[in-house]
């Protein structure tokens, strides 16, 4: 009995879920578009209990009319990015196997401002957990760090924890090398090449790997030529230009492949930009 209860209440539900959003879509067109906070995922999952999951996918739902109606030309982020995010902070921490709600809150959310962008990694941090296994997760949020807040040795972190996984993309290993270095620690990307060097097959990318090693030795060179001048003049140098010649014969050139960045007092080494 219990069984054909369920049989019948199931379309039930559906019907109202879609009656629901075809009515919400109809009374948003032509109308100023507002997005209203939600109340605390703590709430609704004492009184959504079962359907907890389709509560989520409803305020999921709700905040998709809300950016599909709103004029892109005119629509200032800020604006909404504080309701946005208290919504899916609630939606991921209702239904947190929910994954449409995380490409959502990269893709409004993480640009609009470092306040967001971290609140962007926190949200993200509910769908690593509920999904360890995806790696694109843990790859917006070293990207984040890196792009929108200039956090490279906190974007190598994320990169190198997920590159111990047994199906790890080799590619987080490596942005965790180049990220360290644009971050200063020259002497622990050249270690780091150095493992990635033993433990791959592939002759060319081992020599890719040992050209970068050569080139990160010859940022570390800048280094040390750096700490030599603190020591002498009792300063750090203005620019990178106040080592030659003294204390370098010339400041190492890398082609394409990367160009010295200057933090004082690190030194590091960064993919240089595209124009």
């Amino acid at each position: 009995m219990n069984r054909v209860a369920h049989l019948l209440i199931l379309p039930l539900v559906l019907a109202t879920y879609i009656g629901a959003f075809m009515i919400q879509e109809r009374l948003f067109r032509g109308v100023v578009m507002e997005l209203r906070p939600v109340p605390s995922s703590r709430f609704l999952q004492a009184t959504a209990g079962y359907f907890k999951q389709l509560a989520a996918e409803v305020i999921f739902v709700q905040s998709g009319v809300f950016l599909g109606g709103i004029d892109q030309a005119k629509a200032k982020p800020v604006e909404y990015a504080p309701t946005l995010t208290h919504n899916y902070r609630q939606v991921t921490a209702l239904y947190p196997e929910f994954q449409d709600p995380y490409y959502y809150t990269q893709a409004y959310l993480a640009d609009v401002g470092p306040e967001y962008t971290r609140a962007a990694n926190e949200i993200l941090a509910n769908g690593r957990k509920a999904h360890p296994e995806s790696f694109i997760f843990p790859f917006f949020q070293g990207y984040n760090h890196f792009s929108y807040l200039d956090e490279p040795l906190e974007a190598a972190a994320i990169f190198r924890e997920v590159s111990l996984q047994p199906k790890a993309p080799p590619m987080f290993a490596h942005l965790a090398v180049i990220l360290s270095a644009e971050g200063g620690m020259l002497e622990a990307s050249i270690i780091s090449l150095m493992v990635l060097i033993k433990s791959t097959e592939d002759e060319a990318v081992k020599q890719h790997y040992q050209e970068e090693v050569a080139m990160f030795k010859s940022a570390l060179a800048v280094q040390k030529a750096v700490n030599a001048f603190q020591v002498a003049r009792i300063r750090t140098p203005a620019t990178l230009d106040e080592l030659v010649p003294e204390f370098l014969p010339a400041l190492p050139t890398f082609g394409q492949a990367f160009e010295l960045t200057w933090k004082p007092p690190v030194v590091g080494l960064k993919r240089p930009s595209r124009k």
